[in-house]
């Protein structure tokens, strides 16, 4: 890698990347491949041996006929170098100003939950609360006296079909023409009511009636009082989940951006202890 751009050979052909500033956990590239505009995304040096969950190549063509995906030209699992169509105008959840985001946004989860895919390769949510866990060497903030929500979420006993499992603002892309539902790294079968907290609780939906949104368009009807409790478990285990996380990130790489998600995770997860309430 040079100092703006990178040089990577497909089929002996060398591409020059123009980096951007997405990605947490991986590089992506702006780039030109086979004459077209493509996305290149490469896993970072420091987080590519902390990943589980290369699986996608398996689930991308399951997903294939469901038209959420950018168009694939290239991967290499071994690498994980991904080449994508580049979206032109694409733009992101957070930054997305239409008025009705939220409810394309639950469109794009419904259409993958309601193909019932089922891989037999499980995203066991608690197996990773205990990895991080595990290699969190300082703790930022006593989240050891939380684990018991890991019990709440093994009494869930809901059928579980393929999710998304990453529903972060960059993976949900919008323009004019379509949306976007793109990276699949984590995409694995677990209960679908994980998805739906993981789309809220990653995109900071707050209000209540931006909450009634999503669940107007992906239930069609106010959730009973069971599915409610559920989905308020699985809301303090996100919290918990990606607060170890980027504990763990941080005390890798001692980078201020993890610290500052372990910090907000932490300050959700209080108020949902406390108050007994989404925050």
């Amino acid at each position: 890698m040079t100092k703006e751009t990178i040089q990577i050979y497909i089929n002996n052909e060398p591409i020059e990347c123009i980096p951007t500033n997405l990605g947490l956990t991986n590089d992506i590239y702006k780039a030109t491949f086979m004459d077209k505009p493509v996305a290149i995304r490469i896993p970072k040096e420091e987080t590519k041996d902390l990943s589980t969950f290369d699986n996608e190549h398996y689930v991308l063509p399951l997903i294939k006929d469901l038209d959420l995906d950018a168009h694939e030209l290239y991967y290499d699992p071994e690498t994980r170098i991904r080449i994508t169509q580049w979206i032109d105008n694409a733009i992101e959840f957070k930054d997305c100003v239409m008025e009705d985001k939220i409810k394309k946004s639950a469109q794009l989860i419904k259409r993958l939950h309601d193909a019932k895919i089922v891989t037999n390769n499980e995203f066991d949510c608690i197996s990773l609360l205990y990895e991080y866990r595990n290699k969190v060497t300082h703790l930022l903030h006593p989240i050891d006296d939380y684990f018991t929500i890991a019990n709440e979420v093994r009494n869930i006993h809901n059928p579980h079909i393929l999710c998304h499992n990453d529903l972060v603002s960059g993976n949900l892309l919008f323009t004019e023409d379509r949306d976007y539902l793109i990276d699949y790294e984590y995409a694995k079968d677990n209960d679908p009511l994980f998805d739906i907290m993981s789309f809220i609780t990653e995109n900071n939906i707050v209000d209540k009636s931006q909450r009634q949104q999503f669940y107007d368009a992906y239930f069609g009807k106010e959730p009973d009082d069971q599915v409610k409790k559920e989905l308020f478990t699985f809301e303090k285990f996100h919290n918990l989940l990606w607060c170890t996380w980027a504990n763990m990130m941080f005390n890798l790489f001692n980078e201020e951006v993890y610290k500052d998600i372990a910090n907000e995770k932490y300050v959700a997860l209080l108020h949902n202890i406390k108050t007994g309430d989404s925050i």
